[in-house]
């Protein structure tokens, strides 16, 4: 959790460096939505290889390939959405 937001506030430095005409606020609500995403896809991605290694041991390869493919599919949905979340952050320029 604390690596997100470490992240989100060096994306936030950064833009305030370079000397952007975006508001710190806006900066700081796309860096958190991207962080979000991240993070969100990435706990899907580590389920998801727990889901494989349980069908491993319940079912074998077979079983195992099968939960791999549809936990995939399942991060990647997630993935897409974080990046429709994320992609409306950035053109919200307001402050919330």
């Amino acid at each position: 959790m604390l690596r997100p937001l470490a992240f989100a506030c060096l994306l936030l430095l950064a833009a305030c460096k370079k000397g952007t005409t975006s508001e710190p606020c806006h900066v700081v609500n796309t860096s958190a939505s991207g962080a979000k995403t991240g993070a969100t896809t990435a706990i899907k991605g580590v389920e998801q290889l727990g889901s494989a290694t349980v069908g491993l041991v319940e079912g074998g390869k077979d079983e195992a390939k099968s939960r791999w493919k549809e936990g995939g599919q399942e991060t990647k949905q997630t993935a897409r959405e974080g990046k429709a979340e994320t992609k409306a952050a950035s053109r919200d320029k307001q402050c919330h």
